[in-house]
């Protein structure tokens, strides 16, 4: 009898090292990306006419408003890992500079080399009246245009062919494919008060437009290679930057005097827009 009650004991021990060592807490540290937008290589000057794009296009940037979502961290074995997130998506505003920092927690210590991201929302993440409050809700893409919400709003100016400041809308969002089988413009639709466009200077919503037949997603996934340690005594610091000038030069040259001031119902300069995103985003690690 003593003999069994000592066994039991001695199996209730090791039952109780085994839990602990398997239940060991896993060592994690802070990660804080750094969201920032620049032209040329430098922070960008806001309502400067001063740059030239390689189109020849005098032009300024306003603003510049977006969504980074799905973000994921690549160890250097492979292993993909996906930080404990609210909804994974996060609104980034050059107007508030609070957007533009994004803290992530108790991401594993170890060696990383890369970064996995998408540029605006993906079709299952992008669902209208997911946002109920400003600023996100302004965000919102048109239900006639395909629903859901801007990947993008990139407002500025620039001297047009006439030789006059006019202003530009460069919004990113889904793509619509109209009926070649119906021409003109034959379907009316209220996009909405225009105060809900204050960020978008000189956007004048049409009534009347022409049939859509399908829509494109326009989102992109981003995966860059980046060597850097996340340990649980120092927060890691990293940078995505958002090269402005690289939307309108990259694998097409963009020119707004063929696009005129607004592409959201323009899916073929949505699709330069895309092509060209692949290359407007640089990794770094700021040591700043």
């Amino acid at each position: 009898m003593k003999a069994s009650k000592l066994l039991l004991i001695f199996v209730l021990i090791l039952s109780s090292c085994s839990k602990e060592s398997g239940n060991e807490a896993v060592k994690t540290g802070p990660v804080l990306l750094k969201l920032t937008h620049t032209i040329e290589g430098k922070a960008f000057s806001r309502d400067s006419l001063i740059y030239l794009n390689t189109a020849g296009n005098q032009y300024l940037v306003s603003n510049i408003q977006w969504f980074i979502s799905e973000i994921e961290f690549i160890k250097s074995d492979g292993t993909i890992l996906k930080p404990v997130m609210d909804d994974g998506i996060f609104y980034v505003d050059t107007d508030l500079p609070q957007t533009c920092s994004i803290h992530l927690d108790e991401i594993p210590s170890g060696n990383y080399s890369a970064i996995k991201y998408t540029f605006g929302l993906d079709e299952a993440s992008n669902s209208s009246y997911r946002f109920v409050n400003p600023p996100e809700s302004f965000m919102f893409w048109p239900e006639y245009l395909g629903g859901g919400y801007h990947y993008m709003k990139l407002n500025g100016k620039w001297i047009n062919k006439d030789g006059l400041i006019a202003p530009f809308n460069f919004h990113l969002g889904i793509g619509q494919i109209n009926n070649e089988k119906e021409s003109g413009l034959n379907i009316n639709y209220q996009f909405g008060y225009k105060s809900m466009y204050d960020h978008c200077e000189g956007f004048n919503p049409p009534f009347l437009l022409p049939e859509v037949s399908s829509f494109v997603q326009n989102y992109f996934e981003v995966s860059q290679d980046l060597d850097f340690i996340v340990d649980n005594e120092t927060e890691s610091f990293i940078k995505i930057e958002m090269q402005i000038d690289k939307w309108f030069d990259g694998s097409h040259v963009y020119n707004h005097d063929d696009w005129g001031g607004s592409i959201m119902q323009q899916q073929n300069a949505q699709e330069i827009a895309r092509e060209n995103g692949l290359n407007v985003f640089r990794l770094s690690i700021d040591n700043n």
